[in-house]
Parts: structure tokens; C-alpha cells; sequence
């Protein structure tokens, strides 16, 4: 007889080898073949947990745009950011740029 024929037999010569056949089938399919599985779940729980910590950074970079935003309100911050980052003079005043060398290979 082959391996299937015999389980065949056991499974329909007694009715608790029925039921947990039946367990078992439903515990694979549930567990492992359904979109709910635990593989699924645990894919989502990874997703998750990196997207909260993508939040986390975002918050982070949110506030310290914020704080920059808040210090243009002042004048004296706006005139000096324009001098340093845009190159920008007052009127009559001459501008140096001072830069590294270079070092060619």
C-alpha cells in the first residue's frame, strides 16, 4: 500500500484522526496561505516600524525647520543669512570672497 492509501484509511477509520486533519489544514491555511498570515502580519509589523521611524525624522527636520522659520521674523537674522548664504551687499560696501585651495591631483 502507499503512504497515501494508508492515511487515507486511518483518517477514515477514526473520527479524531478526522479532526485534526481538518485543524490542520485550516491551521495552514490560516497561518500561511491566507493575506492574513503571521508571514503577512509580521511583514506589516516590519512596514510598520519603519515607517514610524521615518515619522520620527520627519518630525525631528519638521521642528528644526520651525525654529528656523521662526528666527527669519528677526530682521538682524534675515540681513545676515542674506550676507553669508546669498552673497548679498548693502549699497557702497565691497565684498571679498575669501576660498581654500584647491588641492589637484
Amino acid at each position: 500500500m502507499s503512504i497515501l492509501q494508508r492515511f487515507a484509511n486511518l483518517v477514515k477509520n477514526s473520527s479524531v484522526t478526522k479532526y485534526f486533519v481538518t485543524l490542520f489544514f485550516i491551521v495552514l491555511i490560516v497561518g500561511f496561505l491566507d493575506d492574513n498570515s503571521i508571514m503577512n502580519r509580521q511583514d506589516r509589523i516590519r512596514e510598520i516600524e519603519k515607517l514610524q521611524q521615518e515619522i520620527d525624522v520627519l518630525k525631528q527636520q519638521y521642528e528644526a525647520d520651525t525654529r528656523k522659520l521662526h528666527s527669519l521674523e528677526d530682521y538682524d537674522n534675515v540681513v545676515r543669512i542674506a550676507r553669508e548664504k546669498y552673497l548679498m551687499k548693502r549699497p557702497g560696501e565691497d565684498l571679498f570672497i575669501v576660498t581654500a585651495p584647491q588641492i589637484q591631483d
